[in-house]
Order: C-alpha cells, then structure tokens, then sequence
C-alpha cells in the first residue's frame, strides 16, 4: 500500500489500520502470554492508570473430626473468611509515546509500494514488545536476586548454578530448578506445571545439544531428528508465531530468548540507591530462567486506535504512539534462575527503572 492511498481513506480508519500493525507487532513478539510465564489483564482504556490482576492463593482451610470436642458438630465453626479470588493493583508505570514523523517524500523511496506508515507502526510495534518483554524479565530477575540479597547471599531455591562443560550438568539443574517449582513456597504448596515457561539464552541450548548426557543420548534416531528440526524435544513443532519456540524441557515449554531480549533486561535493571544502570554485563552469566505464570503479574494497556496528525515540521504524518504496561512479582520463589558458576549478584539492593527514567 503506498502512502498515497491514505487520502483515500477517512482519519479514523487511519488511526485504527496503524494501531492494528502495532498490535499485530505486540503479539508476534511477545515472549510471554497470559497464563503461560505470566497472569495477565489487558485493557484498551489508555487512561487507565493501573489494572485488577488476579493473584491465586491457597485455600485456608482445615480438617476437622466429626464428634471432635473441638470444631465436632455438622457445621464447621471457625469464623467465615470472605476469600475468593484476592487481586493485585497493578500501576502501569512504563510507558512508551515516543512520536515519529514519516515525510511524504520518503514514499518515493518504499520498495514494492510498502507503506512507510505501516513500516514505521510494525516497527513501533516490535520496540515497545522488546521493552515488554525486557522489562517483564528484568522485573522477575529483580525479584529472584533481591530475595538472594536479602538472605546474605543464600541461593537455595532461587538460582540453580552449573558448569557447562560438566556433562549432564545443564539438564540437572534444569531439573532441579523445576524440581523447587514443585515444592512451592511459604504461600503456595506447589506452582502448578500449567503455566511454567522457560526462557534460555542461545548459550544454554548451544550446552543442552553438545555435551553428552544433556538432552541427547547417545547419538539415537530422534537426537538427529532434533538436531535437525533444532528443536529440543522429538515432537515439537515450530509454530510460525512463536519467536524463539524450541520445544519442552522436562515438560517445560522452552524458548530461547535473544541476546537483545536479555540486553534490553539488562538494561531495566538499576541500583536501587543511586538509580543508576548496573554494570555492563552483569547478565552475562544468567542463562536462563523458569518461571510459574502466577508468580508474575503484568497489567497492558494497548490501542485500539493511534494517533495520527499532519506532520507539524511539513508534508507527512506524525504518528503519536501510546502504549503502557505495568509488573509485579507475586511471588520470588515462583521464579528460578539458571546461572554459570561465575555469576555474583552483589550486595545492592536492585530496582527496575525503564531506561529512559535513568540518573
């Protein structure tokens, strides 16, 4: 479509087509989904400054003996608790209205009629997906270490560290760490395996497919069928929709994050003291993460329309981007780390601060 055809068309349909190649952009990109990594609510009111996202908590009942002196009779006696379902207010904070001009005379320049609109709206699209996805992992890195922090340094149950060119190494922590999923935390008597995401450096899966006894065995029929599907488990498929989907992992769906995801994390994660950006770097050793979908909690806000104007500096459009969302970690311990014996967490106190809000 080049960039004339929008004379054609009136100033809502406008608004609306370019929401909708931003929107498309969000979903192709996105790493995590509602109910798989994280629980999430999404409103199309931009002027929503925050969002209800539903937070699972364990039942706190009991047992009881029927004829007991104690709590005997038919009817329990304990006092009534209204439960249901307990909820958290979740700010959306980070906010991405950066606006861009697209000049008229650039059309002269799109290659096969491509619209540069429509160019420029995938590729305002795809930003604000790597800062969701940066930002949400940076959130559940931020939780994890604060916790080790906290504890002195204590590890146990947080991050699950290995030797890469120890064999079977990888895929025992792997396991390990789904292993403390399983046995919950001070909240939750297990975090249920529906929902559970995995996300991997391309480092970590580089270990999982080379050293003997991780994930191939022996050299048999499906470790080359894997091998060259580069998939890691035999009957995955590869959606077309899913960036980075490379299959399960100890029944654990398992996608491999790039470098400029991890980059982007990296890059939210701040001093807590002196909002300052963390040493470069200070990823690195972090390879992968497993994390409970009701661990994490993120509330987005997403157009339904996008401003578009008349370029006030002259002929083209001003595209008016507005996009927001907001995380919190409900629970730390729903959130495992996997690292190289060379990761150092330090003893400050960390922050999540887009990088445009940095000192």
């Amino acid at each position: 479509m080049a960039l004339a055809t929008f004379t054609a068309v009136n100033d809502t349909a406008l608004h609306v087509a370019v929401a909708d190649q931003i929107l498309e952009a969000l979903v192709q990109n996105s790493l995590y989904l509602d109910g798989m990594g994280i629980t999430q609510v999404t409103t199309s009111n931009m002027g929503a400054g925050a969002v209800r996202v539903p937070k699972l908590v364990v039942a706190g009942g009991n047992f009881r003996q029927l004829g007991a002196t104690t709590n005997g009779g038919w009817f329990d006696t304990t006092t009534i608790v209204a439960k249901g379902l307990d909820e958290v207010i979740v700010e959306l904070l980070y906010v991405y209205n950066t606006v861009e001009d697209v000049p008229m005379n650039q059309s002269a320049l799109a290659i096969g009629g491509a619209s540069n609109v429509f160019n420029r709206a995938k590729m305002i699209g795809k930003k604000i997906a790597k800062g969701m996805n940066g930002g949400t992992l940076a959130t559940q890195i931020v939780a994890n270490l604060n916790a080790v922090i906290d504890a002195s340094g204590t590890e146990t149950g947080y991050i699950f560290t290995y030797t890469p060119a120890t064999a079977g190494d990888a895929y025992k922590y792997f396991v390990s760490a789904c292993a403390s999923l399983d046995d919950g935390d001070t909240y939750n008597d297990y975090f249920p395996i529906e929902g559970r995401l995995a996300l991997i450096r391309t480092e970590f899966e580089t270990t999982l497919k080379t050293i003997t006894t991780n994930v191939f065995i022996g050299g048999s029929n499906f470790a080359q069928e894997m091998l060259a599907k580069g998939i890691l488990s035999p009957d995955a498929g590869v959606p077309d929709n899913m960036n980075g989907w490379r299959g399960f992992i100890n029944g654990i769906p398992t996608f491999v994050a790039s470098a400029a995801v991890w980059n982007e994390a990296e890059d939210w994660i701040c001093v807590a003291s002196t909002h300052a950006a963390v040493s470069p770097g200070y990823l690195a050793n972090i390879t992968g993460l497993i994390c409970s979908h009701i661990a994490t909690l993120r509330g987005h806000a997403y157009p339904e329309s996008i401003k578009v104007i008349d370029s006030p500096n002259g002929q083209g459009v001003r595209i008016q981007p507005e996009s927001n969302f907001g995380v919190k970690v409900a629970y730390a311990k729903g959130i495992k780390l996997l690292s190289k014996a060379t990761f150092v967490e330090g003893s400050d106190t960390l922050e999540v601060l887009p990088p445009g809000s940095q000192a």
